[in-house]
Order: structure tokens, then sequence, then C-alpha cells
């Protein structure tokens, strides 16, 4: 099934490929607002640990020697890591919430520190995701991290789980390492990406395939094989991807500007010819669709064979971490919920459950 049939969506216009949300030529409502939509469904409370939860990961981070100096000390401080991982999975006890805020926040520094890694050392990493070796193997801070990290998942999980986990961790380093190498041609040429190949590589490098493992963490049961090769759930998995990915492109716009950075909104804008705000609101309009087919399909998979108990505590689980991480998005420092459109013209980012 391609994803323009998935999503229901015609393209009009020449110019505008049938993946993306077909745009009629109003005018923008005087209200400078765009709004980010969810089921009230989705929604959980915050986790009442996530104070502690961010306290310990620091903690952690510091004795590690991950965070070693002011300036990752004023990193930790914007992520709200607390946040980050109780908003997505607060179902999760103490000890699985430690380990999740631990993870995330880890995986934040190790995307800049990527680079530096070659890749038999990337490969290491990705064996130490999967609790590899039995001994903590040599190596830097982050090699060491990993490990334990993954020793502690080895206590819990299967090594069925353990395999497809690294495999997705090691996915998702791929496509960073594409993503720095499209940023470095962006800063070369001033052109951005398509729109459809820069959201391509962001379902990937957003990282949502291996959030996706820890649902099962989180519950302490499993998916079966039938379930994880299920074309449907697969769909739904890179849906539920793309939704996170446009939420932090839309809210992190600010940064990858000054950073100069590819992002979704900025590929709109050049790409289609059309105004700042409009690009927001066009990308908006992709979340808000992606949301509605991941709904279409959690009553495709419900209609199937399998343990009824088991799927409804998985999609639950995926609706609380696709609405959490938006959550996380709209509050943490490192983000922006309003953006300078024109000159005097301000933009609020909202997320809003219906």
């Amino acid at each position: 099934m391609s994803r323009t049939t998935t999503l229901g969506h015609e393209a009009r216009g020449a110019r505008r490929p049938a993946y993306f949300i077909a745009k009629t030529r109003k005018p923008a409502p005087r209200s400078a607002e765009v709004s980010f939509h969810y089921p009230s469904a989705w929604s959980a409370p915050l986790n009442p640990l996530a104070g502690e939860m961010e306290v310990r990961a620091e903690a952690w981070l510091r004795e590690r020697g991950v965070i070693r100096d002011a300036a990752d000390a004023e990193k930790f401080s914007q992520l709200a890591a607390g946040e980050c991982a109780t908003w997505p999975f607060p179902a999760a006890d103490a000890e699985r919430s430690e380990l999740l805020t631990k993870f995330l926040a880890l995986r934040i520094f190790y995307d800049e520190a990527i680079g530096e890694t070659d890749e038999a050392g990337r490969e290491r990493v990705c064996d130490a995701v999967a609790g590899r070796p039995s001994t903590c193997p040599e190596g830097d801070v982050y090699l060491r991290c990993w490990w334990e990290l993954g020793r502690a998942c080895a206590g819990r999980m299967s090594p069925d789980w353990l395999e497809r986990h690294a495999r997705r961790f090691a996915d998702w380093l791929r496509s960073v390492r594409e993503e720095a190498r499209a940023t470095e041609q962006f800063r070369k040429s001033g052109r951005y990406p398509s729109a459809a190949r820069h959201l391509e590589r962001r379902r990937l490098n957003i990282g949502m395939m291996p959030n996706l493992d820890f649902l099962e963490y989180q519950m302490g049961r499993e998916l079966p094989e039938s379930m994880l090769c299920d074309a449907d759930l697969r769909q739904l998995c890179w849906l539920a991807s793309e939704t996170v990915a446009i939420v932090n492109d839309a809210y992190g716009y600010a940064k990858d500007r000054r950073l100069r950075e590819c992002n979704l909104v900025s590929c709109l804008e050049q790409e289609f010819q059309v105004s700042l705000e409009e690009a927001f609101r066009w990308a908006a309009d992709m979340h808000n669709a992606r949301v509605r087919a991941v709904r279409l399909l959690e009553d495709k998979l419900r209609n199937k064979s399998y343990d009824r108990g088991l799927l409804e505590a998985w999609l639950q689980g995926l609706r609380n971490l696709t609405h959490g991480l938006a959550r996380w998005h709209a509050t943490a420092p490192r983000y922006s919920s309003v953006h300078e459109v024109a000159e005097g013209r301000l933009l609020r980012l909202r997320i809003r459950d219906f």
C-alpha cells in the first residue's frame, strides 16, 4: 500500500507531489496560531517520577563522564530529561523510568559525538546496546554507558528483542550520519533537500524506531513475530515516526535555523515558494493527516486475530508515546513554541486534543 493510498490524499497542482496534503489558496486566518491535533485518548498525565528520574539521570551522566563541564550541564538543563522520558512512557515503574530517562538523555548527547566514531566503533556500540559482551568493554564513556543500559535491558527482555533493538539502533546511527552529510551539502549550496527526501531521513533519525521497542519494555510483554511483521502495524510505526519528526522540526525551527541545519518547514518554504507561515501550517496539516491515518490503521489491526489485550496495551502505549513527545517538545527549553514568521508577526505552536 502506498503512502498516498494510506493517507487518502490526491495531489493538486503540478508542483505538489502526491505524498503531501493539497493546499487551497485560502488566506491565512488572522490568528497567528498553528495546532497539532491529537485525540484526547492519546493524552496521559506526566508521570510523578519525572523530577526524580531527571536527578538520577544527571547524576549518572556526571559519574560516567558524559557531563564534564558547564556547557554539558547547560545542555542537560535544556533537555527537560525527566519529561522527555516519563511523558512518553507514563506507565513505566521507577526502575524502567530510570533506564528510559538515562537512555534518551544519553542518546541526545551521543547524537553530537557520532561523527567522531568510525564504523568499527559504531558496531561495538550496537553490540553494547544489545548487552554484549558479558563484561564491560574497553572504550570511551559512551560505549560503556550503552553497554550498561544494554545489560540492564538484557535482564528483562528476550535475546530476540535485544537483537531487534540493536538493529534499529544501528539504523538510527546510519541515518544520523546521512543527515549530517545532507546538512553539510546544504551549508555548501544553500539549497535544502526536497521535503519528501528530508522527511524520509527524519523518520529514521528522529529515533522513534528504538523508542517503539521500549513500549514492550514498559509493558513487560513482547509482541509476537507475526504482529511485528504485520504490514499495517509497520505502516503504523512509520506514520507515528513521521508525526514525531514533524513536531520536532516545527518546534526546533529556530534552533535549526540558527545552526543552519535542515528542517521540514524550511524545505517546504524553499521547495514550494510559500511563505514561512504557510510552510508551518502545511507541516501541521501533514502531521494531523498522519494522526488520522494512525487511527484508521488501529481499526484495521483490531479486526485481525491478534491477542486483543496485548494489542490494545501496545496501541495505548504508542498513543502515549507520540502525544507525550509532542508535549515534551512544547515545554522543553531547547525548543520554541513561538516563531517570528514575518516582521512583527509571531506564530504560536500548540498541542491540542480533540
